[in-house]
């Protein structure tokens, strides 16, 4: 019997939906891995591979291949189902020939039959492992040796869960890996800094001056700990503690309550990742291990990418985003990466900070070989008294963990030290209640560093 279009989709949902408690079980026992302490990446990823051999039927062997960058190979770190000893790495690891390695090379997915090689599986599924921030990670593959049927679509799309959730994994991994390496820093320079406290406690009448700068770095220290812990922790429990990965279901509607979900976790992740690139651009700047690229571009396609990439942000709030440029030549030469921070840092800024009115951006020459740049916004502004510390480090406004505005403390230290870098000076104008205009001036050709 022949189906006609509205039978056969009919047909598909029904199987999809017979699939569903299935697929909501599995993402259910990986999800709960994810809530486990992250401290051992191989350790996680090896319970992941026994969890998908257990968990769906047709998978007789799972292997979890990482993209080792100074080794320039992929390598095995966890295994279910078959002996790492005894796989043919050449078949299947090389990125020349092997069947996992072409996988990672080319970036897609794909399923292979075992056709007249007896010492490969008769179905092989791999998926690669990848994030929107550092790429490609890994390959993912699973194995079933009798069937060459073994993984139809609904099981297909399961596994690509499933190798999103191992890239969640990885990422959040490396995450608190970093932040661990962070705090243990500072906690460090929060104990030298105590020490010489009490050193400088000991000569008090012929250092007073020294020992009440350093007490005030110390006081602000504290704060800052107590803030970034407050401001990291927090949503990152939110996204550890949610199903995230339920948003990654294409063959169901989301529900009332998983749209909701999603923009917990919408919300939560774009707060915890400006306020993690913080850290490390604090980190690069103290330590002087900040990369400067000068390449020529051109000043108006940045400007206004970057705005256009802030649109829906503005919207959101109902303010009026707009620019106004007015350049005879586009044309300098500087960092354009650090350029593009240094706006995206004053945007968020003007948009977080304003609540009505509208946000312009202008551009012009202030002479032949000087260019300037403005973020206007009709936010809450700066009290006089408070303008000249704007942009020192660790200082805000408002120091209590229960403030009405997030952040660490730490946007416009990293932008004025940016701006510096590329050699140009950053000012503020500002008045309570009525707003605030940001001004960037640059050479139109930085020079040589």
């Amino acid at each position: 019997m022949i189906l006609n279009e509205k039978q056969r989709k009919s047909s598909v949902q029904e199987k999809i939906s017979a699939h569903l408690p299935q697929q909501l079980k599995v993402i259910e026992r990986l999800t709960h891995l994810l809530n486990q302490p992250l401290t051992n990446l191989s350790g996680l990823l090896q319970l992941m591979a026994w969890e998908v051999c257990d968990a769906i039927d047709s998978v007789q062997f799972c292997i979890i291949l990482l993209w080792n960058s100074q080794a320039k190979q992929l390598e095995v770190t966890a295994t279910s189902g078959i002996d790492p000893e005894k796989l043919p790495h050449s078949k299947l690891t090389d990125t020349q020939i092997g069947l996992l390695g072409q996988v990672f090379v080319t970036g897609s997915s794909r399923l292979f039959y075992r056709k007249t090689k007896a010492d490969l599986p008769s179905s092989l599924y791999a998926y690669v492992i990848e994030s929107s921030d550092s790429g490609k990670l890994g390959v993912l593959g699973v194995g079933n040796w009798d069937s060459p049927h073994a993984f139809n679509v609904i099981q297909q799309n399961l596994l690509n869960v499933v190798g999103e959730v191992t890239a969640i994994a990885i990422n959040n991994a490396r995450t608190i890996q970093a932040l661990a390496e962070t705090e243990q820093q500072l906690a460090r320079q929060n104990e030298i800094l105590k020490a010489k406290n009490c050193e400088l406690d000991k000569t008090r009448q012929q250092n007073q001056v020294q020992n009440l700068q350093l007490l005030e770095a110390a006081q602000l220290k504290s704060q800052f700990l107590a803030t970034t812990s407050h401001e990291l922790r927090t949503p990152l429990n939110v996204i550890l503690g949610l199903s995230q990965v339920l948003l990654r279901q294409r063959t169901s509607t989301l529900c009332e309550q998983q749209v909701e979900m999603v923009q917990r976790i919408l919300n939560n992740g774009n707060h915890l990742l400006a306020t993690i690139n913080d850290l490390l651009d604090f980190a690069k700047l103290e330590t002087g291990c900040l990369s400067f690229h000068v390449e020529e571009f051109n000043l108006t396609t940045l400007v206004l990418k970057t705005i256009a990439e802030h649109f829906s942000l503005a919207e959101q709030k109902r303010l009026n985003l707009s620019f106004h440029v007015n350049l005879d030549n586009p044309l300098i030469v500087n960092d354009s990466v650090s350029l593009k921070q240094v706006l995206v840092k004053l945007l968020l800024n003007a948009i977080k900070f304003t609540e009505t009115g509208c946000i312009e951006v202008k551009v012009w020459e202030l002479c032949s070989d000087r260019i300037a740049i403005a973020i206007i916004d009709t936010g809450i502004g700066i009290a006089e008294s408070h303008v000249d510390r704007i942009f020192d480090q660790f200082w805000q406004v408002d120091q209590t963990t229960t403030r009405n505005y997030g952040g660490t403390g730490l946007g416009l230290a990293i932008t004025k030290s940016l701006v510096e870098i590329m050699q140009g000076i950053i000012s503020v104008k500002s008045k309570l209640g009525q707003g605030s205009t940001f001004q960037i001036e640059l050479p139109r050709t930085v020079r040589n560093c």
